[in-house]
C-alpha cells in the first residue's frame, strides 16, 4: 500500500513538471511565431537607412491595444528602439547583446509581475546592401500562464488526494472482505480450544482450503494418537491382569514360604516387558509428530530377516515382488509396529510359503499386499481380531491386542486396510499407502 501511493505521488509530481515545461515550450513557439510575423511586416523608413515595422501589417490587435500585456520593441545596433508597439505604456529594461540568428527565451519578473521575453538578433541589409543588426524583443505578461499552472496544480492535487483516499477506502474494504475467512478460521480455532468442535467445518476460498484440510490432518491425527494413549493405558492394564493373578494367587497359598521363585521372576519380567512396551507405545502416541520419510522395502527387508531367525524351524519361503524404494510419510516406529505385527503373524500361522507384494492403484496409492498359506480366518473372525483383547489363538503366546495396534496406527495414518481370503488359501491383508 505504501508502494502504491509513494508511486502515484511520484507519478504526480513527474506529472506536474513535465506539464509545465511543455507549456512553457508552447510559449515560446507561441512568441516564435510572433516574431516572425513582425518580420514579416518589416519595411524600411523613409531614409533607406534603418528599418521599422508597418502598423498596418500587423495581425496581432493586443500590440496595437495599451496595456494588454503583450509588447514588441525594435533595437538597433546601438541599442537604441527604434520601433515599439502601441501596448507600451512603460520602461522595458534592456536585454543582453545576443549573436546574430540566435534566440533568447527567459522567465523573469520586472515591476513585480512575472513576463516572458523572447529576443531575436537578426541582420538587415540597408538600400546600399550593407547588412545592419537588429534586435525584435516580444515581452509577455505570464501571470495568465502561472495562473493556469496553479490552477492545474490544485487540480492535480485534490484529485490526486481524493484517488489516494477512495484508495485507501477499497483497499480497507477489500482486505477486510479478504481478512474474513482467516477471521473466521481464529473463530473455528477458538471453538475447536472450547471443544465445541472437532475441526474445520465451513467452506474456505482456494488459497485458504489447504491450510484448513492440512490442519484438519493434524487435528485428526492428533485426535487419535490421544485415543491410542487412552487405549494403551487400556491395554496395560489388560495386560498386566494375568501376572497379577499369578502373584495373587502364589501370595494366598498356604505354602507361600516355597513359593516356585522362577514362576515368581518369569511374571515380574513380563510385567516389566508389558509396561516398558505400553509405556513406549504411549509416549510415542502422546508425542507424535509430522515425520521424514522412511523406505518401506527397506524396512521389510529388515523385518523378514529378523522373522528368519525367529522362525527358522518353520523353513518360511518368503517370495517378494517388490519395487526398489517406496518412500512414505510415517513415523518408523510405526511403519514397523505395523509391517512387524503383519508378517510376524503371516509366518506364525503360514505353512511355510509368505508371499509380499507391491502394485500402483488406479489413485496413484501403493497397495502392499502380505499373504499365506495358512489355514485363514472367515470375516467374523477377522472382525474380532480386531477388538482388543481378543484372541483366536488360545495356544501361541501373546496378549490379544497386536492387530488392534495396528488399526489404531493405520486409521491415525489415514492408511487402507483389509483382510481377505488370500490366493494361497491362508489369510491376506492389503494396505494402501500414500506415497510422498
Amino acid at each position: 500500500m505504501i508502494v502504491l501511493i509513494t508511486f502515484m505521488i511520484l507519478t504526480a509530481i513527474v506529472l506536474e513538471r513535465t506539464v509545465g515545461q511543455r507549456a512553457l515550450v508552447a510559449e515560446e513557439e507561441r512568441l516564435q511565431l510572433l516574431i516572425y510575423s513582425l518580420l514579416a511586416a518589416v519595411d524600411r523608413n523613409r531614409a533607406g537607412m534603418s528599418i521599422t515595422i508597418s502598423a498596418n501589417r500587423l495581425f496581432e490587435n493586443s500590440l496595437m491595444t495599451r496595456d494588454s500585456g503583450l509588447y514588441a520593441i525594435l533595437y538597433n545596433a546601438d541599442r537604441e528602439q527604434i520601433w515599439r508597439s502601441r501596448s507600451i505604456t512603460q520602461e522595458l529594461p534592456d536585454i543582453e547583446k545576443i549573436a546574430p540568428g540566435d534566440w533568447q527565451f527567459k522567465t523573469m519578473e520586472y515591476a513585480s509581475k512575472p513576463y516572458f521575453r523572447l529576443a531575436f538578433a537578426i541582420q538587415w541589409p540597408d538600400v546600399r546592401d550593407r547588412l545592419q543588426r537588429y534586435d525584435v524583443v516580444i515581452w509577455q505578461d505570464a501571470g495568465d500562464y502561472f495562473e493556469q499552472l496553479d490552477r492545474f496544480r490544485q487540480t492535480l492535487w485534490t484529485w490526486l488526494i481524493v484517488t489516494i483516499a477512495l484508495l485507501l477506502v477499497v483497499m480497507y474494504l477489500v482486505m477486510m472482505w479478504s481478512l474474513r475467512p482467516l477471521k473466521q478460521v481464529g473463530l473455528e480455532i477458538k471453538a475447536i480450544e472450547d471443544r465445541q468442535q472437532t475441526g474445520f467445518e465451513h467452506d474456505y476460498p482456494r488459497e485458504i482450503a489447504p491450510l484448513t484440510e492440512n490442519l484438519n490432518i493434524l487435528l485428526s491425527r492428533e485426535q487419535c494418537q490421544q485415543q491410542r494413549y487412552r487405549n494403551a493405558m487400556d491395554d496395560l492394564a489388560h495386560s498386566l491382569k494375568t501376572p497379577l493373578a499369578v502373584l495373587s494367587g502364589l501370595s494366598d497359598s498356604e505354602s507361600s514360604a516355597r513359593v516356585d521363585l522362577e514362576v515368581l521372576r518369569e511374571q515380574v519380567d513380563s510385567m516389566n516387558q508389558i509396561v516398558s512396551y505400553q509405556l513406549q507405545k504411549a509416549s510415542s502416541a502422546f508425542g507424535a509428530k509430522i515425520s521424514k520419510p522412511v523406505d518401506l522395502v527397506q524396512i521389510i527387508a529388515r523385518i523378514v530377516s529378523a522373522l528368519d531367525k525367529v522362525y527358522r524351524e518353520k523353513s518360511v519361503r518368503v517370495e517378494t515382488g517388490l519395487p526398489p524404494a517406496i518412500m512414505l510419510r510415517m513415523d518408523e516406529s510405526d511403519c514397523l509396529e505395523v509391517i512387524g505385527n503383519l508378517l510376524d503373524n503371516a509366518f506364525k500361522y503360514s505353512r511355510g510359503h509368505v508371499v509380499i507384494s507391491a502394485s500402483e492403484a488406479a489413485t496413484g496409492e501403493i497397495k502392499l499386499t502380505i499373504e499365506d498359506d495358512g489355514e485363514g480366518l472367515e470375516a467374523k473372525e477377522i472382525e474380532q481380531i480386531l477388538n482388543r483383547g481378543t484372541r483366536l489363538d488360545q495356544v501361541s503366546e501373546g496378549q490379544g491386542i497386536g492387530l488392534a495396534v495396528v488399526a489404531d496406527i493405520v486409521k491415525s495414518y489415514n492408511i487402507g486396510m483389509a483382510f481377505k481370503r488370500s490366493v494361497l488359501g491362508g489369510l491376506g491383508v492389503q494396505l494402501l499407502f500414500q506415497t510422498v
